[in-house]
């Protein structure tokens, strides 16, 4: 099966917006539950475009299978840090699309001049921390109890990594 990583367009709005909607219905992988509105969407990879941040997406059969971005903090002091969120639809999981998307954001990242990349992962996410550990991130500690979801709570896990 032929899969595509390349950086997102506006065209990919209905998809990139489909692939989160369900791995936030999935209510396991990210903090997110419920999808934004698709017109928030739009704005989020509107302004990416845009700005030129890193933005990807996995294409396969013509539909968005996945994401990665890494996105400066919109806050004054702060915009040399970029936080990271990415998900990959179930049926695609375990083929190295994470892999292949995190490396192009990150490289994407670095190049557009932020000195700081940051994430948040729940603690028994055990796949997604040693991805995100093969791409030089750190843990820098954890958030004990952070999330509380039908009674079940759930550490988060900061890591980050850094170029100065």
């Amino acid at each position: 099966m032929s899969i595509s990583i390349r950086q997102i367009e506006l065209k990919d709005v209905a998809g990139f917006h489909a692939a989160l909607s369900s791995v936030a219905g999935e209510k396991k992988y990210l903090l997110t539950v419920e999808p934004p509105p698709l017109d928030r969407a739009r704005e989020f990879v509107k302004k990416n475009v845009e700005q030129n941040h890193a933005q990807y997406v996995a294409v396969a059969k013509g539909s968005v299978v996945g994401w990665a971005d890494i996105v400066p903090v919109a806050r004054q002091s702060m915009e040399h840090v970029g936080h990271l969120g990415m998900g990959v639809v179930s049926a695609y999981r375990g083929q190295g699309i994470g892999n292949q998307l995190l490396k192009n954001a990150i490289a994407h990242a670095w190049q557009q001049g932020l000195k700081r990349l940051e994430l948040e992962v729940f603690a028994d996410n055990e796949p997604a921390m040693r991805l995100y550990r093969k791409h030089g991130y750190q843990v820098e500690g954890v958030k004990r109890y952070a999330r509380c979801l039908n009674d079940v709570y759930q550490d988060v896990v900061v890591m980050a990594q850094y170029r100065v």
